[in-house]
Order: C-alpha cells, then sequence, then structure tokens
C-alpha cells in the first residue's frame, strides 16, 4: 500500500437477472439477459481495461450465466425468435409483442436516437406502424441495447446508415450474439491478469435467511405477518450455495473467495453456511451492521468484520449506503465531471476524518440497471471516475480477497442483524398477503416432494428455480412491472413441473393467478357481515345485498356447449361463518356436482355429491380422495344454492387473505371453473369491520 493512500475503495457491481426460461418449453420468455449482456455485461468489463491499476469486484449470479450460455448456443427466445423474421410474416399477436418489447427504449437511447424514440413513442401511444417503421423500430431497439462503445463497430454503422434494411437488422442480430460470447472472457481475462475479483450469489438467487426459515423474517420486523404454512430448508440454502460456488470454479477456473448474497441477505445461519463452504467474505449493508452493535459508532462500516461461526471464521464487508445509492439513483442526473467530483471528494473525507485507520469504503450495487438513466448508458461517468481514480495517489481501489490477504487482524462482531439492503429487513420478499401465498405454495409444492419416495432431481431443481427471490420482488406492492402477471405464472409454472416431475397431476391452486390479474369492482368485496337463512331462497331482500359478489353471465368457464351454469356468485362472513351463495343460470342437475376449492390461507377442498333440491351434505376431500362430513356446515338448493362454513374449518384467523373459486362436477371431474383463471379474494373481517346491518 502507497504512504500517501489514505483511503481505500471496494467497488462491487452486482450482475443478476432472473432466469426467465419457460420450465416446460425452456423458451426464455423475457430478453433481458440477452439485452443486458450488450448494454451492460461486455463494456462493463471493457471499460476497465485502459486502467490497469483500478481493481473491482463482479459478482455474478449463476442462474445468469446459464442462460448467457443457452443464448449463446441457440435457445429458444420469445422476442429475438420474432426480431429474426421479417415484418411481413408476423401474425397480428405477434406484432402486438414485437411492437410492445421493442418501445422499451433505454432512456438515453431516446436522447441519442430521436427518430427511433419517435416511433417507440407512436407505438406507446397505439399507433399503427407498417412495416418498413415496424422494421425501422427493430433496427433501433437493436441498436439501443448496444453500449454506445459498440456503435463504431460495422455492424452498428450499417444500421445508422441504413435503419430501414433488414439486412442492417439482421448484422445486428448476429452482433449481439457475438456480444453474448465475450461475457465470460472478458471477466475471466481480467481476473487472470489480477484486475477483479468475482464472486457468486446463490445458485437461483434466493434470499438464504427465509430459505433456511421463512420465520427469519420476524426477527427485523416482528410486525410482519408470516406466511401460514412452516418453510425451513436449510438443506436447500446449502445446495444454492455449493452449487454456485462449483459452478463458478467451472466459468472462471478457481472457485470464488466471496459472495453478494441475493440481495445482501445475512443471518448468523448464513454466516456459518457461508463459513462451512469455504468462502472467506460475504457482503450486506451498512444498515445489517448498525443493527449488529450495541451501540452506533460512527464510520464502523469502514473496514470489514470477522464473525466467529461453528464452521470457521468468516469477514463481512458493509457497503457504504450514500456512496452507493449515489452511483445507483443520484448521479444518473448530474453531469458525469460533477458527479465524479463529488464522489471522490466525499471518499477523500473519509480519509481525512480518520485519524489512525485507514478506511475501506465498500461501494456495492447493480451493475446494470442503474446506467439506463445516465448519459451514453454511464459511459462518460465511469470513464472518467476510473481516471480519476487511477490517477488520485491518496485512494488505492481493491478488492475483499486482498484486503483479506494482508492478515490484518479485524474487529469481531459478537451478534449478527437478520436482514438486506433494503431497510435491513426481508419485507420485500415477506409479508404481503401475495408473498405469503407464494411462500406457501413453496411450501406445499416441496412437502409433496420430500414425500416422494424417489424425489426426482427434475423436481429440485424446478424447486430451486421457484426458490428464487425475483418472484417475490414483483408480487405485492412493492414494485411495478407490467410483466407482473408473467413472473407470477413462471413461479406457478415451477411449481407444476415439481409436481409433474413425481407422475401426478399439478394442484389447482397452481392454475390460479397469485397476485389479481385485475383491479376488483367494489361490489366484489363485502360491506357488512351477513346473516342469511340457509334455505335455497332469498328469504327478504336485504338478505344478502351486504355480500360481495362476481358476476359471470354464464361464462365462468364453461366446458359444455350450452355456456356455464354459473351466473354469480355471493360470499362473506358473519363474526364465526363464510356464507357462499351460488346463482345458477341454468339447473345443473342432481347427477352434477359442487366444489369449493379453497386456496389460501390454508388449501382446502369442500364437496357436495349431486345439486339436487333440498338440503345437502358438504364434504371435505383429502389429497386422497377420502371424504368426511362437515357437521357443522349447510347447504341448501332452491331457487339459488346457498352454503354456510365455519371460520374454523377454513383455519382463516381475523385479517387473513382468503381465496377460492368455484366448480360444477361430472364424474367427480371439473367441467366449469368459476371465476375462470382466477380466484374470488377477500379478507376475514376483524373487530373494526362495520358489523351493523346493512340498509339502503
Amino acid at each position: 500500500m502507497s504512504d500517501d493512500t489514505r483511503v481505500e475503495l471496494i467497488l462491487l457491481w452486482h450482475q443478476h437477472q432472473p432466469d426467465y426460461r419457460d420450465p416446460h418449453t425452456g423458451r426464455s420468455r423475457l430478453p433481458w439477459v440477452r439485452l443486458h449482456a450488450t448494454k451492460d455485461y461486455v463494456d462493463m468489463a471493457r471499460r476497465l481495461e485502459p486502467f490497469p491499476r483500478v481493481k473491482a469486484t463482479f459478482n455474478f449470479v449463476p442462474s445468469l450465466l446459464d442462460q448467457i450460455e443457452a443464448a449463446q448456443n441457440g435457445a429458444a427466445d420469445d422476442l429475438f425468435d420474432l426480431l429474426a423474421r421479417e415484418p411481413r410474416q408476423l401474425a397480428p399477436e405477434e406484432r402486438f409483442e414485437v411492437v410492445r418489447r421493442c418501445a422499451q427504449i433505454p432512456g438515453h437511447a431516446r436522447g441519442l436516437f430521436p427518430e427511433l424514440a419517435a416511433i417507440a413513442s407512436a407505438a406507446e401511444s397505439g399507433a399503427a406502424l407498417d412495416d418498413a417503421r415496424l422494421l425501422a423500430l427493430e433496427t433501433g431497439f437493436l441498436l439501443a441495447w448496444l453500449d454506445p462503445m459498440f456503435h463504431g463497430t460495422p455492424e452498428a454503422k450499417a444500421a445508422l446508415a441504413s435503419p430501414g434494411r433488414i439486412e442492417s437488422r439482421d448484422r445486428l442480430l448476429a452482433l449481439h450474439h457475438r456480444l453474448l460470447a465475450d461475457v465470460v472472457p472478458a471477466h475471466r481475462a481480467l481476473q487472470d491478469r489480477g484486475q477483479i475479483e468475482l464472486s457468486t450469489s446463490p445458485y437461483y438467487h434466493p434470499i438464504l435467511p427465509l430459505l433456511i426459515d421463512v420465520a427469519t423474517a420476524a426477527r427485523a420486523r416482528p410486525d410482519l405477518p408470516l406466511p401460514r404454512e412452516t418453510f425451513a430448508a436449510p438443506d436447500d440454502a446449502r445446495r444454492q450455495l455449493e452449487r454456485a460456488i462449483a459452478r463458478h470454479a467451472e466459468w472462471f477456473g478457481a472457485p470464488p473467495r466471496g459472495a453478494w448474497p441475493s440481495e445482501g441477505s445475512v443471518s448468523p445461519e448464513v454466516a456459518e453456511l457461508a463459513a462451512g463452504l469455504g468462502l472467506q467474505w460475504l457482503a450486506s449493508d451498512q444498515g445489517v451492521l448498525e443493527r449488529s452493535l450495541d451501540e452506533r459508532v460512527a464510520g464502523a462500516h469502514l473496514r470489514p468484520w470477522r464473525i466467529d461461526t461453528r464452521s470457521g471464521p468468516l469477514h463481512l464487508f458493509f457497503r457504504d449506503h450514500e456512496l452507493s445509492d449515489r452511483i445507483g439513483f443520484v448521479y444518473q442526473r448530474w453531469k458525469a465531471t460533477d458527479a465524479v467530483a463529488d464522489f471522490v471528494d466525499r471518499l477523500r473525507r473519509m480519509g481525512r476524518r480518520s485519524e489512525q485507520e485507514i478506511p475501506v469504503v465498500s461501494v456495492m450495487l447493480d451493475g446494470e440497471n442503474c446506467w439506463e438513466g445516465y448519459e451514453q448508458d454511464g459511459g462518460p461517468f465511469l470513464d472518467r471516475l476510473y481516471a480519476a481514480l487511477e490517477d488520485a495517489p491518496d485512494i488505492r481501489t481493491t478488492t475483499p480477497a486482498e484486503v483479506l490477504a494482508r492478515g490484518q487482524a479485524w474487529p469481531r462482531l459478537t451478534r449478527l442483524h437478520s436482514g438486506s439492503w433494503i431497510d435491513a429487513d426481508f419485507h420485500v420478499w415477506a409479508g404481503h398477503p401475495e408473498k405469503n401465498r407464494a411462500w406457501d405454495l413453496i411450501a406445499r409444492a416441496r412437502a409433496r416432494l420430500v414425500s416422494h419416495p424417489a424425489a426426482p432431481e427434475a423436481g429440485w431443481e424446478s424447486l430451486f428455480k421457484a426458490e428464487g427471490s425475483d418472484w417475490f420482488w414483483w408480487l405485492g406492492d412493492d414494485h411495478y412491472t407490467a410483466d407482473k402477471g408473467l413472473f407470477d405464472a413462471l413461479l406457478r409454472g415451477h411449481l407444476r413441473a415439481i409436481h409433474e416431475a413425481c407422475g401426478e397431476a399439478p394442484p389447482p391452486d397452481l392454475d390460479v393467478p397469485i397476485a389479481p390479474p385485475t383491479q376488483l369492482d367494489r361490489d366484489a368485496v363485502p360491506a357488512a357481515y351477513l346473516s342469511p337463512v340457509i334455505d335455497g331462497r332469498v328469504t327478504d331482500f336485504y338478505e344478502w345485498q351486504p355480500a360481495g359478489r362476481r358476476s359471470f353471465a354464464g361464462a365462468g368457464g364453461a366446458m359444455h356447449a350450452g355456456g356455464g351454469w354459473i351466473g354469480e356468485l355471493q360470499y362473506g362472513f358473519d363474526r364465526e361463518r363464510f356464507f357462499l351463495r351460488v346463482d345458477f343460470t341454468e339447473p345443473a342437475g342432481a347427477s352434477r356436482g359442487l366444489r369449493i376449492e379453497w386456496l389460501e390461507p390454508v388449501a382446502a377442498r369442500f364437496e357436495i355429491a349431486g345439486l339436487g333440491a333440498g338440503e345437502s351434505t358438504v364434504k371435505r376431500v383429502d389429497n386422497d380422495g377420502a371424504a368426511q362430513s362437515v357437521t357443522s356446515a349447510r347447504a341448501c338448493l332452491g331457487t339459488v344454492l346457498e352454503i354456510s362454513l365455519p371460520i374454523a374449518e377454513l383455519s382463516a384467523r381475523p385479517r387473513d387473505r382468503v381465496s377460492f373459486f368455484v366448480q360444477i362436477l361430472e364424474g367427480g371431474r371439473p367441467i366449469e371453473t368459476a371465476p375462470a383463471a382466477d380466484a374470488v379474494r377477500l379478507d376475514v373481517p376483524d373487530a373494526s369491520f362495520d358489523a351493523s346491518p346493512w340498509s339502503p
């Protein structure tokens, strides 16, 4: 270390995309792996090459590299397969998809290519594009998702000169494919010359503390509602990390010495697991460190900390939240020169404040998405930053492994808080009803896999993919994507694949989206407690008026030529019972039955054997088909079917989210579902619910 050094800087760029491949076809449903490879991954490595004294760390998630490898080998991709065809060959729905995707232009590229921005804006507003404008949009899209450092290639120059030629677009497609093949070699070359450290994350990017035990979420947030099903899979956590280490060694020639655990999520159990697998370091956020210490110590995160586990010692680096977030969220609105000057000045102030020990500042963040808001995809900022760091005698860039190799004695943590980089807790991945339902579905699928006498490896692989963090990221209200339904479907597809690998039909709750596909009308939610008489008829006008209702107009997923039998469902609660009313468009007949498929908070199935007039027995049917009468339930069919079920029978508590759908059965098999491909969703009322009788 130079005698002039006043501060050390660790730069860690985390490269991650979820596994977008359909679990049944293997097709990539979204193009972001390919697009970030050409816009972010290769250029991030190449921008370091002119600055040999600047060191950095790149963290790659194995499932990302798997997808890059698959794409390089010609794997199918929904968008890129369409882009390889002529616009005139596209069917209307294919054309719609190409237009929708290709209008997604990075912000910086809209300024670079104003004509492309105009076409993309027209497409976003619903304007029809003829073949020529569609081809120009496709070509411009492929240009926009190249880092500007590649705009001088022959392929890009030809496209810029002739954006309306099929040949220009196709040469860009070939360039995209060629750059995919450079991601791993470019980083391995920097590693081999000692300029970068390469680290890893758990294989499919799960939140390890929650994988070990989802109840860990309550450590940081005791108020956070937990999933109903117990989920604790420390063996899965071990396999996710163990496999990541082995796969990393295959790609880069040596196992990683450290890891960015998904979303910086750590816990004492994760530290012990990592130490036992031979890792030297993990990284998280300074907020986690602050909650690990008995008292707040200024600058405590400006050094690594050692924790001794039963599996051996481990060191933890804690990112500087302010500096990391300035690159991630703030500097994109600044001029590059001003942003770099501010960053370097803040580093130097940290060095001046330290009277004895030279601070080790960890700046760790996403290495892909933030650049879209920067001028020229972040190129001017990174070039100026690396140049400033290269020329600064008082700032030394380093890597976690290099810091630890000095053998210095670092302070010891006696307690490690369980949390992530976001608010030092796990609320982004558990607590919301949608997130908790996802955990419950995973718990049930895993339990089925464990109970299988031969537990096929394909089932385990599907489970590990389902355990990834990104499904939870997009569920709930924290983040928005227009593709939320697709992420929902991919998760449920992985869970269905577990059952299929076990040679059995997936349970029906996996056919229903976890998140409501549309915003429900106010009428869908009960307005007050109900008190109906279960007699098969509308006893008085107000009996069902406060109920929630879903109408289907005879189209509730029918499988018979005459349309659906179920016209409307009405439902609600009193303090002890759940009530359901089914209005039929025509009698279903005593030869047909009815099923209520209860999805949450726990899975349950209730059936009425025949839809004949009069009172009927409600039976609860278990997974093996055994049926038992629910003596405290009532059902009666007359002009309508009225049913009451005890809330206790549903294992529901006040404020629990509950959901269900109804099926008409023939020969024990469903022939109609209402609502189709969805569920009725509502919350069990608590003491604050309006219990007053409904009145007009």
